[in-house]
């Protein structure tokens, strides 16, 4: 530094500067400090009065590490009076690396291997017809844990009211339904996430599965539900949508397309890909920049949106969306979810339908609202000049008491 600079300095310096810091009396072993490495480890929080403890989000930006790259295993909370009366508190976080591609791929492998060696039952036989089969499993938030129920419990509850929409199908066709397409449209929310709440999902309090093992979850079930209903018809069309949990950050600007439910579906594309027995099964993705969609099935106009966008007032959104002649506004039949109970509503001559969930529930909405949704999938069936309210079903699941 010059003797200019030095000068200039001095005269710049409003005197003696900086705040005095009190002892905390902290004991040593919850000191602040970081120990990880790539396999993971461990934070211990700069202490802070009682009360006031961020969550683990800030936590992990106060050791400059990205959220978005760890997952929180496990919490550990202490509490201490200061020799001055003073209450505080530390959080110690135990975290490990979430992968972006290393496990992903190998569970792609693994799955792509199992569905190359896949063949349907030989007394399942294709059948044709004019009309489409709705299969719309909504708001799994595969990986939510809540009170004595969690993940295993949600895939049992999918698994058996797969295994009931299948009968569901047959009993129609026997009634006269001329059903030759399937439709399982996935209206988002597949994955409980890490990003709602602000990042506190990843606690095992609310969660009992990794971002990267819900994912695998939600594959295979979703490959599970295609090999259910794909010797029974023509032809399987699977339309996917993204929910807030399939966000896969917020920190910046994210393209609402690429989320976690679509990453899902063009995984188990792929791996059904493999296989010619499957070739009959396609997949739909909305646009770049866009979190609807729409299409074509059996001459009715199917739109999906997950339900995040419109607030409480459906109507007034797909009002707007008619006005504005988007592709979403001009549909026969909207499926959404979100909301995650069942309703429906006649709109003139079309129609919406909320499907409910099959997560464990909510103690939260329960307590602030006095009501709990009960599980299931919706099913009905559409086509052209076809009234989608006929054959509307709620395969219903259950939860542990």
């Amino acid at each position: 530094m010059s003797e200019l600079t030095e000068k200039l300095a001095a005269l710049v310096s409003p005197g003696p500067s900086g705040s005095d810091t009190r002892a905390t009396n902290t004991p040593e072993s919850w000191r602040p400090r970081m120990e990880v490495d790539e396999e993971g480890g461990y934070l211990i929080s700069t202490p802070r009065p009682a009360g006031e403890m961020p969550d683990a989000r800030e936590i992990l930006l106060d050791f400059k590490l990205d959220p978005m790259s760890w997952s929180v295993t496990s919490v550990r909370k202490s509490q201490w009076q200061t020799y001055s009366g003073e209450w505080l508190e530390a959080q110690r976080i135990t975290i490990t690396p979430i992968s972006k591609g290393k496990i992903a791929d190998k569970d792609l492998d693994q799955l792509v291997e199992e569905v190359s060696k896949w063949r349907p039952s030989k007394t399942d036989k294709k059948v044709s017809g004019e009309l489409a089969f709705v299969f719309a499993p909504s708001d799994q938030q595969i990986g939510k844990k809540q009170g004595d129920e969690g993940s295993a419990d949600t895939v049992r509850r999918l698994l058996e009211i797969t295994e009931q929409a299948v009968w569901r199908l047959k009993e129609l066709r026997k009634i006269g339904r001329s059903i030759g397409t399937i439709v399982i449209p996935l209206p988002g929310d597949h994955v409980e996430g890490n990003v709602s709440q602000n990042g506190k999902l990843q606690g095992l309090a609310s969660s009992d599965l990794g971002l990267t093992e819900q994912t695998r979850v939600a594959r295979r079930l979703l490959m599970a539900q295609i090999k259910a209903f794909a010797p029974l018809a023509d032809r399987i069309i699977v339309p996917v949508v993204n929910g807030n949990h399939d966000e896969v950050t917020r920190q910046v600007s994210a393209d609402p397309s690429d989320g976690w439910n679509v990453e899902i579906a063009s995984a188990v594309q792929d791996a059904c890909a493999e296989n010619d027995v499957l070739g009959h099964v396609e997949f739909r993705f909305p646009d770049k920049q866009h979190q609807t969609l729409a299409i074509d099935i059996c001459g009715t106009m199917l739109g999906l949106f997950h339900g995040h966008q419109t607030g409480t007032n459906v109507m007034k959104y797909l009002s707007e969306q008619s006005a504005g002649q988007t592709a979403l506004g001009m549909c026969d039949v909207w499926i959404s979810g979100h909301y995650h109970s069942f309703k429906s509503m006649d709109i003139g001559g079309r129609f919406w339908v909320q499907a409910p969930t099959t997560d464990p529930g909510s103690a939260w909405f329960r307590d602030r609202r006095g009501l709990e949704s009960p599980p299931g999938i919706l099913t009905m069936v559409i086509g052209a000049d076809y009234d989608p309210r006929k054959d509307i079903s709620i395969i219903s699941g259950t939860r542990k008491a």
